[in-house]
């Protein structure tokens, strides 16, 4: 079995606006970024980030990012829908190839109103935690795919993040054939009382672990890691 492992490298994060999200299909605005040979970069002046991932992805349509919001948000990705529209926007929505045409990646970026869950749900460090754990679990509980680890959970520049990662043959319920084996990851990460997600589903583990490795920078000028660590 594939097993997750750890680097010492963290994850970096970002101060969200205080907007009220939607869940979409398609990535919301945002600008190009000045990116360095062999990466596209993403920008978003409201979140002060800019993301960088590798060229060869392109847009896609955003309905993973979607669903994958909606199994963090009610652990089910076809319930409560109406609710679901006043929580989350998909960012971005990148990816290459097509299931069942040799590798394909798809990469998304999520962003969730902290709003949307219990008051107390992200006023101190214990249900942080807790609330990180569960979100990014719950976003990678795929029926047909296993936990590769369980959930990460360390600090990005003093705020509270969690990693969560699963493999396996993914199976919906309105259709009961299985698909491809593929790898699918989360990462969450609270900031001012918003969570922002990066969601990779690949059949490729090279590309996971180089998607695991793109470059995130809110302002310092140095991206860091998306996530220190990988499958193997």
């Amino acid at each position: 079995m594939r097993r997750v492992w750890l680097l010492l490298t963290l994850v970096a994060a970002a101060m969200l606006p205080s907007t009220q999200a939607q869940i979409s299909g398609q990535a919301s605005s945002g600008g190009p970024a000045t990116a360095p040979p062999g990466f596209h970069g993403y920008s978003n002046p409201e979140l002060h980030l800019t993301y960088l991932y590798p060229a060869e992805l392109m847009p896609v349509d955003g309905a993973f990012g979607t669903t994958a919001a909606r199994r963090m948000i009610y652990a089910d990705a076809e319930s409560d829908t109406a609710k679901a529209d006043t929580c989350a926007k998909v960012l971005l929505s990148v990816g290459k190839g097509h299931e069942g045409q040799g590798e394909w990646a798809r990469l998304g970026l999520v962003e969730v109103n902290g709003q949307c869950f219990p008051p107390k749900a992200l006023q101190n460090k214990k249900s942080t935690q807790m609330l990180l754990r569960n979100l990014v679990s719950q976003g990678t509980t795929v029926m047909g795919m296993m936990p590769l680890e369980q959930p990460a959970v360390y600090q990005i520049e003093g705020r509270w993040a969690s990693f969560s990662a699963a493999q396996g043959e993914p199976v919906s319920k309105s259709d009961l054939q299985t698909g491809e084996q593929q790898v699918l990851g989360l990462a969450a990460v609270h900031v001012e009382g918003y969570i922002l997600g990066w969601v990779i589903e690949t059949n490729d583990e090279a590309m996971f672990n180089r998607l695991l490795g793109s470059g995130v920078d809110f302002g310092t000028g140095k991206p860091e890691r998306l996530f220190g660590g990988g499958v193997r």
